[in-house]
């Protein structure tokens, strides 16, 4: 309802380009429903061009429509790619600091946003180039040239790095991580809400008894996607009156993803006075993992145990996984929009963000809890 009634009023121009809309907690009291409702429905209408967000600011009408892709009538050729460039880019870097760690490129998330990058602005006339920043140890000088910075595995950019790339000048966008100190423009997954549909859907299904396996250092020291998985987990429980169980919060201490991490994971909550019922893996080999290690042990997933892992990698699909897509080839796409408009350099200091939706994906490794089926 709450998509549904701002796009009218957009569509009817009551709403001009713009303009600013009621924030999360205004619209969660205008429609009496949840903040966390009105956040989705918030994210939903960044994800499909219709408001940006600038941080610190709040949500405002997009008045960009006719440069939308999808709208422009003519796809190829100069002049149709200019009208998509509004900032002149000529060339494009991806810049990352993984080294020899080319292998993080098989991960489906990277994948489909790089994917996405490249379709994006071959689509607006710009060049694209890969750029290992732990190679060349800077940015390349290149004029009419913007610069995506992503973060891949444990080797990210520092917050002097990027300071340092502002103070410069450079004409850039964060993905996968930002820095809130800075006015630097950035897309991100939305992982709070990625972590609460993974726990709520567990919830539907009648589940009570639910676990979360993480990966990290220790609680306290999470990165920051796992932090806010964690939290969304959190939410969902508190929303549906369920009190915390700090047993059921384990983090396995790797420095990767692994299968093993889940079959670690398993071992921890088998040995519960009261195992769950119910597992949020918060990362899909992890939860394969936990699968293979639970099915050795004569358990049947899902009516013994239900699990529901996060990435919907490749494999996903052929295990049955129910997981939760990242949604990682929008966030590309977004990435060059935004550098590809003016709209950042119009609003001065103030940044663009966006946040985007992940998917819920139902496959078999959830059913409904044994107990709910059973009770009266």
């Amino acid at each position: 309802m709450i998509v549904n009634d701002i796009k009218a009023k957009i569509d009817s121009g009551e709403w001009q380009p713009d303009t600013q809309i009621p924030s999360q907690t205004e619209l969660a009291q205008l429609y009496d429903t949840s903040e966390m409702t009105s956040r989705r429905a918030l994210s939903e209408l960044v994800n499909e061009g219709r408001i940006y967000r600038l941080r610190g600011k709040g949500s405002f009408v997009r008045g960009e429509r006719a440069a939308d892709p999808a709208e422009v009538k003519a796809t190829r050729g100069p002049a149709a790619a200019r009208a998509l460039n509004t900032n002149g880019l000529e060339k494009l870097y991806l810049v990352h600091n993984t080294g020899a760690q080319i292998l993080y490129l098989e991960h489906r998330f990277y994948d489909d946003m790089f994917g996405a990058i490249r379709e994006e602005s071959g689509r607006r006339g710009i060049a694209v180039e890969w750029w290992d920043y732990s190679l060349h140890g800077k940015l390349p000088d290149t004029p009419n040239a913007g610069f995506i910075v992503t973060t891949m595995g444990e080797r990210e950019f520092s917050s002097g790095q990027i300071e340092q790339w502002m103070q410069e000048g450079r004409h850039l966008v964060t993905v996968h991580s930002y820095f809130p100190q800075f006015s630097v423009p950035y897309v991100i997954i939305d992982n709070l809400t990625g972590g609460y549909l993974a726990t709520h859907h567990l919830l539907e299904l009648g589940h009570r008894r639910i676990g979360i396996l993480l990966t990290g250092a220790s609680l306290v020291d999470l990165n920051q996607e796992f932090s806010l998985r964690l939290q969304g987990y959190k939410l969902a429980l508190n929303l549906a009156h369920l009190p915390l169980d700090p047993e059921l919060v384990h983090v396995v201490n790797d420095d990767t993803e692994s299968q093993q991490s889940g079959e670690l994971g398993y071992r921890y909550f088998e040995q519960l006075a009261e195992p769950p019922t119910a597992i949020f893996a918060a990362s899909d080999l992890k939860a394969y993992g936990l699968a293979r290690a639970a099915q050795q042990r004569g358990l049947s997933v899902p009516e013994d145990l239900s699990i529901v892992g996060y990435d919907d990698m490749r494999f996903a699909q052929y295990v049955g996984l129910t997981t939760i897509n990242q949604n990682s080839a929008l966030m590309g796409k977004r990435a060059v929009e935004i550098l590809c408009s003016d709209n950042a350099a119009k609003r001065g200091s103030a940044s663009l963000k966006d946040e985007i939706v992940p998917q819920l994906v139902v496959r078999q490794s959830t059913a409904a809890c044994r107990s709910a089926i059973s009770s009266p």
